[in-house]
């Protein structure tokens, strides 16, 4: 987009610059586990009809979000889940449930959904990733986009029509709602730096650079760079994807939830730190896995007498009268995080009974393992955001935070399994529980323990996230006072 050089300067643009020395300082590690759980399950599964339902609808979510989080066009959630489960049909599409002709929206979409198979191809193929295929990327994606629409320096908006698989002949710098600019890198500059990122990009094949760091190294330097005229976001998700696909993992789905977060980790990603975008996307491959696994054992259908005995076990193994042994390390962790959760909110509860508790009568701060009873209806009513339904007969255990200065408020940490059989995955989740109003999700309050991963290795990283969910939680309780 044009806009006018004499406004101020949001963000400069400048050359793209490589990963540091040590790519895995910017990640936890948690996908080397997750990993090893995927294949697992992933071999259990293999040439199950399940399983390739799953990749499809995988794939059709992919196709219908990539558009929406750009505003490419809109679609309410019913019809949206519908298009997944019976495919992208503009029959399936109410007039009222979008802003656009369904039938365009509905080319759109399947033009995605192409461009997703075609990268498929692409991985098992022998080309490297280069210049002319992303540009034939950009042209597959936005094969039924015409225009796009530009701003003149004066303010003035009009439609051009959008050359496809053609690098930008103009800015297209987007000027914030306070007239600042984000600049991109400009036309004349693109050819090289695009050079340059896919010269970055094969280094770091000889580096075992992990793929989460890749993709959003990856994704964020594209976006720097901006080559397209439109249609940059889609691309930039488009070779994420292509980076975990090659590594064994999920296409890349950002949902229309995730896009504040998006933006703020790639903001972040432009002052230097990219580890928020390498989490939000560990966070996607981890809601992929759980998808994966929970549809895929729940709508398998039973047609030979060895899946017949493999249900069985497995209704055993859900009723816990028939442990499997590597998978209850999770429960061993889990339990061990609960009580190491207790210890280090006794803490904080110490601390604010000596700076709150000697001022008044009535303050109590404690923290404790009670009030399990409490969690049922407060997942009912507030946890849909975290992408699945929580299995607490197989395990459920709590961390509170009791948090009263007048009224009995709490920060609960909830373990439990995941999914509807039990299968080596615990999710933690904290709510901040005020008298009187409804639990809220703690923003970033997820956490997910697995069967593959060393107990050191989970505490390394649970310990952070109880300091982030911690410092959080009281800064959103303070603010209730």
């Amino acid at each position: 987009m044009l806009h006018n050089q004499n406004m101020a300067n949001a963000y400069r643009w400048r050359p793209i610059t490589d990963l540091p020395n040590d790519p895995r300082a910017l990640t936890d590690g948690e996908m080397d586990s997750l990993y090893r759980v995927w294949q697992n399950q992933k071999n259990d599964l293999s040439g199950r009809t399940a399983l390739d339902e799953f990749d499809k609808r995988l794939r059709r979510e992919w196709a219908i979000e990539t558009g929406i989080i750009e505003d490419v066009y809109t679609l309410d959630r019913g019809v949206t889940r519908t298009l997944i489960e019976k495919g992208i049909e503009a029959a399936l599409i109410p007039h009222d449930a979008t802003n656009r002709d369904t039938t365009l929206v509905a080319r759109i979409i399947q033009d995605h959904y192409d461009a997703l198979e075609g990268m498929f191809d692409f991985v098992g193929g022998t080309r490297r990733l280069s210049t002319s295929y992303i540009n034939e990327l950009h042209a597959a994606l936005l094969r039924n986009v015409e225009v796009h629409t530009v701003e003149d320096r004066f303010g003035q908006v009009f439609p051009k029509r959008l050359e496809k698989g053609v690098f930008k002949t103009a800015p297209n710098s987007p000027t914030r709602p306070d007239g600042s600019v984000h600049e991109y890198c400009p036309p004349e500059h693109v050819a090289s730096e695009m050079d340059e990122l896919l010269r970055m990009y094969a280094e770091h094949e000889a580096r075992n650079v992990p793929p989460e760091v890749e993709a959003a190294w990856l994704h964020h330097r594209f976006t720097q760079i901006h080559p397209f005229a439109d249609g940059n976001g889609r691309v930039a998700r488009a070779i994420a994807s292509i980076v975990f696909i090659r590594a064994g993992w999920f296409p890349l789905i950002v949902k229309r939830d995730d896009r504040p977060r998006y933006l703020g980790a790639l903001e972040k990603a432009d002052e230097g730190d990219l580890r928020p975008l390498v989490d939000l996307f560990v966070e996607g491959q981890r809601g992929a896995l759980i998808q994966a696994t929970e549809l895929a054992h729940d709508v398998r259908p039973i047609v030979s007498t060895h899946e017949a005995v493999v249900a069985a076990r497995d209704r055993l193994l859900q009723r816990g009268k028939l442990p499997l042994r590597e998978w209850l390390a999770a429960k061993k962790t889990a339990t061990k995080l609960v009580n190491f959760a207790v210890k280090e909110l006794g803490k904080t509860a110490n601390e604010l009974a000596a700076e709150i508790g000697s001022l008044g009568k009535g303050f109590v701060f404690s923290a404790s393992t009670d009030e399990k009873a409490l969690f049922y209806a407060e997942w009912v009513g507030g946890a849909s955001k975290v992408g699945y339904s929580p299995n607490l007969g197989d395990y459920n255990a709590t961390a509170v935070l009791t948090l009263n200065a007048g009224r009995p408020d709490s920060l609960k940490l909830s373990f439990h399994g995941i999914g509807p059989r039990y299968r080596g995955l615990i999710g933690v989740v904290a709510f901040l529980s005020i008298q009187f109003a409804a639990s809220k999700l703690i923003e970033g309050g997820t956490f997910q323990i697995n069967y593959e991963e060393e107990f050191s290795s989970a505490q390394t990283r649970f310990s952070a996230w109880l300091d982030h969910v911690v410092i959080e939680g009281l800064n959103a309780w303070r603010l209730t006072l």
